[in-house]
């Protein structure tokens, strides 16, 4: 991670290893994914207003054993919060890292 627009920011890594679950309440700026998993494509969505909110991001994952990060060109805003869904066939776990809601930098 590091610094967007010259200008530095606190970010937060938050994990998720559920199907399921809002990784941060409140405007909430996103800024890379890291995603682990089996041998088996995948698809991570990022919503905007909980599991029906609109999607902000869907972001593949390889069909391989395989762990990587997906780095933004710039960050991501979620104006209500940040909400993440997978099938744990397919990924294992998540880390979003992020500013806003809680955190005071957004």
């Amino acid at each position: 991670m590091g610094i967007y627009n010259g200008t530095a920011v606190d970010v937060e890594a938050t994990r998720q290893a559920t199907e399921t679950g809002t990784i941060q309440s409140g405007r909430t700026r996103v800024y890379a994914v890291r995603y682990s998993g089996p041998a088996a494509a995948g698809i991570i969505t990022l919503r905007d207003g909980g599991a029906s909110g609109t999607i902000k991001a869907q972001l593949d994952k390889p069909a391989a054993v395989d762990s990587g990060t997906i780095n933004f060109p710039g960050p991501i805003l979620f104006k209500t919060d940040v909400y993440a869904a997978f099938t744990t066939e397919q990924v294992t776990a998540i880390t979003v890292f992020h500013s806003g809601g809680n955190n005071t930098g957004a």
